[in-house]
């Protein structure tokens, strides 16, 4: 039903000297297996040091992409099961080198498949809704400071500025098994609405509703680049990722040639 227009971009930032980030949109060139599995975005940001950091990262993101095109299940179990086959890869990698133990990642990953989207995640990397210049922020924070609050032993405002806001309570793997989140349902997509896929060196940075009032409207490169560029001026201090994915009518949007994968790094 519609066309996926997408910007993908990287960046390592002003402080750090290596991106640990690890993004990728991937398209099937196969008619077939786009309707029945549709586009795949993906957002990671590895931990464990320069070596360690990058490498889980980039485990992840290969391998929920080569388990979710070839699971036969519906799109949110799929998602599912390659989420848990990745920390299963990063684990043992760990595990099989010194160097590298205790490293692992956020993901979140995000499914569009013909008017629907379905997501899971783990960890801190964020998924949100841009619609009608209003903002939805569809993924929770597996933090300590977010499981504070849902408990409700802290305000909201404390948490923005809570000195462990960063500290993940769930990762993808540092432990031999992991539980994703799971949206609780599809969202039923209209023409125009965007979703932003990003890493917190991008959200510590930029409230909520200035992501809708930067990226909710105008031509989508232009509006992925205007929010790197604010992380950027406001102090870069982290890696910074995002996906900005929007749904166009194929009827008003000329089809691109297929690509297996979109990468973008500035």
């Amino acid at each position: 039903m519609f066309d996926i227009e997408a910007c993908v971009l990287t960046d390592v930032g002003r402080v750090r000297t290596n991106n640990e980030d690890s993004v990728s949109l991937v398209r099937p060139n196969g008619k077939a297996l786009l309707a029945s599995h549709g586009v795949l975005a993906l957002v990671a940001d590895g931990m464990g040091g320069h070596e360690g950091g990058e490498l889980a990262s980039k485990l992840a993101v290969d391998e929920i992409a080569r388990s979710y095109y070839a699971s036969i299940a519906p799109p949110l179990a799929a998602l599912d099961h390659a989420i848990r086959s990745a920390n299963r890869a990063v684990y043992q990698a760990s595990c099989a080198t010194p160097a590298l133990k205790g490293m692992g990642t956020t993901c979140i990953a995000a499914v569009v498949r013909d008017d629907r989207a379905w997501w899971a995640w783990v960890g801190d990397s964020r998924l949100y809704l841009l619609r009608d210049r209003q903002i939805y922020r569809l993924s929770e924070d597996h933090t300590v400071v977010q499981e504070l609050v849902r408990r409700g032993l802290l305000g909201s405002a404390e948490a923005l500025n809570h000195p462990d806001r960063s500290v993940l309570e769930r990762a993808l793997g540092t432990r031999k098994e992991v539980t994703p989140a799971l949206g609780s349902q599809a969202v039923r997509l209209n023409a125009g609405d965007r979703l932003l896929l990003c890493s917190d060196g991008l959200h510590d940075l930029i409230e909520d509703q200035e992501f809708a009032e930067r990226a909710g409207a105008g031509a989508i490169a232009e509006s992925a680049q205007a929010l790197l560029h604010l992380a950027l001026e406001r102090g870069g201090f982290d890696n910074t990722s995002l996906i900005l994915l929007e749904a166009r009518s194929e009827t008003v949007n000329p089809k691109r040639p297929a690509v297996t994968r979109e990468h973008v790094a500035l």
